[in-house]
């Protein structure tokens, strides 16, 4: 009876860890050296190059037979995801073939993009000129919103020690979720 219960509690929490996401994978053979600032200095070097960047999607509008993603551009952590934490690194373009849903690819949104530079385009940021580099993306990775409802897991472990007055008092170890 012992090992079934023991068997049991093994299988809830094997069942518990398996329910845990996995973070989506994103390309490992794109540069992420150069910034959006420095390929748009060295457009013509860069031309065709495969190129990897991410950030937070400032405007997002659906084209004729493209989409197109205005980002603010920041430093990548290892798996891909943008580090927002650090300071941004300039704004570039995203075009990618065909529609995508704006209210998915809304602004806020931290996406990476992975895909070949294309050119430098003119355009505007509120009434000041920017130069923008533009990627064409082959892969688009669209992060997970943060949730600040979201409980994170809770896991407690105890231990402690009493003493009964005369007799010899106890120990006790115990888990909490």
């Amino acid at each position: 009876m012992k090992h079934t219960a023991l068997i049991l509690q093994a299988a809830l929490v094997f069942l518990l860890l398996s329910a845990c996401s996995t973070a989506p994978k994103v390309a490992t053979d794109a540069d992420r050296s150069p910034t959006p600032a420095e390929v748009t200095a060295a457009a013509t070097s860069d031309s065709g190059k495969r190129l990897q960047w991410g950030g937070v999607i400032v405007e997002s509008r659906n084209l004729a037979d493209t989409t197109e993603l205005q980002i603010l551009a920041y430093p990548l952590k290892k798996d891909g995801r943008p580090d927002v934490t650090a300071s941004p690194n300039g704004r570039f373009l995203a075009q990618h073939q065909g529609y995508l849903e704006t209210v998915d690819y809304a602004k806020g949104r931290q996406i990476t993009v992975t895909g070949k530079f294309s050119e430098v385009r003119a355009g505007e940021v509120g009434d000041a000129p920017y130069d923008f580099p533009t990627l064409t993306s082959d892969e688009l990775v669209l992060w997970p919103e943060a949730s600040a409802t979201k409980p994170k897991p809770r896991v407690n472990f105890g231990f402690g020690v009493g003493s009964g007055g005369r007799s010899w008092g106890g120990v006790g170890v115990g888990i909490g979720f």
